[in-house]
């Protein structure tokens, strides 16, 4: 019985030595390595300037923000990015305002909101965004995943 043993520890490790032997044609390659896949998720970056100097008024704790036919245009405000089909596919909402001076604007000030909406799936072809009840802007995909500058007034 000890002899049997004896010859079958050699053979063992003779087999375990040829395993781990392999030539460099069939070493695997790592995933990352040969992946170039997009990401499938991105984040849609960009600012609102409400550029209408009359509809612009200031809060001590949030900045400016819209006023009267604007009012819906305030920190918070809801951004929906939806898909070439229309379904929502990312949530997001202005920040605090800033005073600026409007593109174009002889005098007075616009109100600069940015806004990010965060893991918008990246591959759809356009996009919609609308802030608040605006209405929906559609986008082409390049564009949407750039910075965006919107404009109101």
């Amino acid at each position: 019985m000890t002899r049997i043993r004896h010859l079958l520890l050699p053979a063992v490790l003779l087999a375990a030595t040829l395993t781990g032997c392999s030539s460099d044609d069939q070493k695997p390659t790592p995933a990352a390595a040969t992946s170039n896949a997009a990401p499938t998720a991105r984040t849609v970056a960009g600012t609102l300037m409400l550029t209408d100097t009359d509809g612009v008024t200031w809060n001590s704790t949030t900045g400016c923000q819209g006023d009267g036919g604007y009012d819906d245009i305030t920190p918070g405000a809801q951004v929906t990015i939806t898909d070439a089909a229309g379904a929502t596919v990312g949530l997001g909402k202005l920040g605090n305002g800033i005073l600026e001076t409007a593109p174009g604007a002889t005098s007075g000030k616009g109100c600069k909101f940015a806004f990010t909406v965060p893991d918008v799936p990246a591959g759809k072809g356009f996009y919609g965004i609308e802030v608040s009840h605006r209405g929906v802007v559609q986008y082409p995909e390049k564009q949407v995943f750039g910075v965006l500058a919107l404009t109101l007034g």
